[in-house]
């Protein structure tokens, strides 16, 4: 499991994402701004994700987790069985966050985020804790 202890501070360009992680005293930060893109999970257990934060599998204490992402005409799908599809949200997934602080300031205009199939998962702009 890889470890991410005392103050560190994460930007990224489109998404964060971070699975089978040990984030501690941290913040997160997603300030991405994303305008016409087409992001696709197909098949099975798949994601996707635009201007999204996305944990899965980790622990994470005492930190904050903000997206402050800017999307803009986007199309994210999720199609199969167990896929995701998130646009300027926050997806948190067999993980375990004590004492921490998720905020989501997304701004999405003119957005598509579909999810087809079984046991599928569409967010826009929110928060999905599973």
């Amino acid at each position: 499991m890889k470890k991410l202890i005392a103050i560190a501070i994460l930007a990224a360009l489109s998404t964060t994402a971070m699975a089978e992680s040990e984030v501690k005293k941290s913040i997160i930060v997603n300030e991405s701004n994303n305008t016409l893109t087409n992001t696709q999970a197909q098949g099975i257990g798949n994601t996707a994700t635009t201007g999204s934060v996305g944990l899965k599998n980790s622990k994470v204490k005492k930190s904050i987790i903000v997206n402050e992402s800017n999307n803009t005409l986007t199309n994210t799908q999720a199609q199969g069985i167990g896929n995701t599809a998130t646009t300027g949200g926050i997806t948190v997934k067999n993980s375990e966050v004590k004492k921490s602080i998720m905020v989501n300031k997304s701004n999405n205009t003119l957005t598509n985020t579909q999810a087809q199939g079984i046991g599928n998962d569409a967010a826009t702009g929110s928060i999905l804790v599973k």
